[in-house]
């Protein structure tokens, strides 16, 4: 697994989110990573089920950071101040239902002391795939090997 550890303050937002009761899927490549997958990233990016949540601001308050929603339509939202810039916050997640449709087929995982749910391999990759932008199709050999090796290692059992 190539995800640097979260920091102190990172892993108690999202426990805070936990906490405040916000609805939230960790997808892309660091839930991959996260799932198994060889590479490297240093973002998680965090799928809400609604951006202009208030509790999403209180969480990322409680530990000293900031929430921008972009519900004022100048910027896309944003999740920073003390918490640095290593959320991503998706506002579109290509090739893939909506949140609702998701949630149910995500993985709950246990992440450095912290549950967090993350979106399925197969779904990535769908997501990947219909994004077709070069640096997400150069990633489609990477998380079709980790399905590869779980079919191999399920025949073997």
């Amino acid at each position: 697994m190539q995800l640097a550890p979260l920091s102190d303050r990172e892993l108690a937002f999202l426990r805070e989110l936990t906490h405040q009761g916000v609805r939230f899927v960790v997808i892309g490549m660091g839930a991959a990573v996260l799932q198994g997958a060889t590479a490297v990233t240093q973002d998680l990016d965090l799928w809400f089920e609604d951006l202009g949540d208030p509790r999403i601001a209180r969480a990322a308050g409680a530990v000293g950071g900031l929430y921008i929603s972009g519900s004022f339509g100048m910027q896309p939202p944003t999740i920073g101040g003390a918490l640095g810039d290593r959320f991503d916050v998706v506002t579109h997640a290509h090739g893939l239902g909506t949140f609702a449709e998701e949630l149910p087929g995500t993985l709950e995982t246990p992440l450095q002391g912290v549950t967090i749910r993350l979106l399925s391999i197969e779904r990535i990759l769908a997501s990947k795939r219909a994004a077709g932008r070069p640096k997400d199709v150069a990633q489609l050999p990477v998380l079709e090997a980790v399905l590869a090796a779980r079919s191999d290692e399920g025949e073997t059992e």
